[in-house]
């Protein structure tokens, strides 16, 4: 009877931490940060407010640059620092969605890095202009975005999926890594608090904005 007790014991310990383990999970499900909805499916609700914003020349965006070829399996289109020459393709097709959404009301900047400077040049024309903070921005680019924002015009950045993984965190958000050529929308608003519309990959523009 003896060898028993110690096992008793130890089981009452274990049932005792179940308490704790359950608070812990809770605090870990309540504090988890929440992730950017998609344009397409869950924040379709969005687009109304997206397109009257932009008329207004209010709207930020993040657009991450196109496949980049050192971690592609496909020719480079100029070097392994710049992008793959199949995504020149998708990139001519992403201008002609934001050509249709309206670029006349609009400021481009870019990372100066080939991958994205070789993007921005692909879907705006090389009307960007290039700025160190859209790669160097592991804590300012959400203050030099607003800074850059110029009112009544719209701001376009062409960057990395770091920076916009810090752009995200500044606002109380961890989403998982956007693809290639994704866009992020948001809205200057007052205070320098953005509204957050949502996130929009390449194949989803048409039907999502009905192009």
């Amino acid at each position: 009877m003896n060898t028993d007790a110690p096992i008793a014991t130890n089981r009452r310990g274990w049932l005792g931490a179940v308490p704790a383990l359950v608070v812990i999970a809770l605090a870990v499900i309540v504090f988890e940060a929440p992730a950017i909805g998609d344009l397409s499916e869950e924040n379709r609700h969005e687009v109304p407010t997206l397109r009257a914003q932009w008329q207004k020349g209010e709207v930020i965006v993040l657009v991450r640059h196109l496949e980049r070829c050192d971690r592609g399996d496909s020719p480079c289109l100029t070097g392994a620092d710049g992008i793959t020459a199949r995504s020149v393709d998708e990139g001519e097709a992403l201008a002609e969605d934001f050509y249709r959404l309206g670029l006349l009301n609009t400021e481009v900047y870019n990372s100066p890095l080939p991958r994205a400077a070789e993007t921005e040049g692909i879907v705006f024309g090389d009307r960007g202009f290039d700025q160190d903070w859209l790669f160097k921005c592991k804590k300012t680019i959400f203050k030099d975005a607003l800074a850059k924002k110029t009112p009544g015009k719209n701001l376009i950045l062409v960057t990395h999926s770091s920076c916009i993984d810090s752009f995200e965190k500044s606002l109380g958000y961890a989403s998982e890594t956007p693809e290639y050529g994704t866009s992020l929308f948001f809205s200057h608003g007052p205070e320098n608090k953005l509204q957050v519309h949502g996130f929009l990959d390449m194949e989803d523009w048409g039907h999502t904005l009905g192009f």
